[in-house]
């Protein structure tokens, strides 16, 4: 009798060592088949600064919400759009306008001067000489930038300089800088005839596909 609980007791203390011995394999050997969200999202180079058509759209939307125009002057806005767009185009690079103000009145940056500003920009926003490099996704390598995305919007948008704040215009999207218009580059006049100026002042604060930071 003895003997036979001696038996019994060792094949059970068998299987429970075969038992114990299977689970572990399985805890150690098994094989990682997902990861967080957030990390498979910035392996792809993008995440939560990725921008959809639909956000360009709402983003463009956005702007049809005013009665178009030039904007007031005294603006950071106003002021942005003649120091980068009253002047001449050339092959050459920007000739800054150097002439005096037309005002009102004479001398300061006036509503005269601001027109003058805004139809150059529409000009240069429907076929424009100079081109800055964006797309593709926030953070990624220069080389990996692109002109042009080929979704048809072209972009105003700002970021600090050793100069100040300046502009540039994108033909895509411009990750990281300040968007302030976008506009469709076959139909500018759209955008212009109902743009509302003080939405677009209020994006010069916000960063576009990337981090806030604050800039001014």
């Amino acid at each position: 009798m003895v003997r036979q609980n001696r038996f019994l007791v060792s094949a059970v203390l068998c299987f429970g060592a075969f038992c114990l011995t299977r689970l572990a394999s399985t805890f150690v050997g098994a094989p990682l088949t997902s990861r967080p969200q957030s990390v498979v999202l910035n392996a792809r180079g993008g995440g939560e600064y990725d921008i959809s058509d639909a956000d360009i759209q709402n983003f463009y939307n956005s702007l049809l919400t005013g009665a178009g125009g030039d904007p007031p002057k005294g603006t950071v806005l106003s002021e942005l759009i003649v120091k980068f767009f009253h002047g001449d185009f050339t092959p050459q690079g920007f000739k800054r306008y150097s002439g005096l103000w037309k005002g009102p009145p004479p001398g300061n940056i006036g509503k005269k001067d601001i027109a003058v500003g805004v139809a150059k920009l529409k000009e240069q926003m429907a076929n424009p000489m100079f081109v800055t490099k964006g797309g593709v996704g926030y953070g990624v390598d220069e080389t990996q930038k692109v002109e042009d995305d080929g979704k048809g919007w072209v972009w105003l948008a700002a970021e600090m300089s050793p100069g100040g704040l300046a502009v540039e215009l994108f033909k895509s999207v411009p990750y990281g800088k300040r968007a302030i218009l976008v506009a469709k580059q076959s139909n500018v006049d759209e955008l212009f005839q109902k743009v509302n100026w003080d939405t677009a002042l209020a994006n010069i604060e916000v960063t576009f596909g990337g981090p806030q930071v604050k800039q001014r």
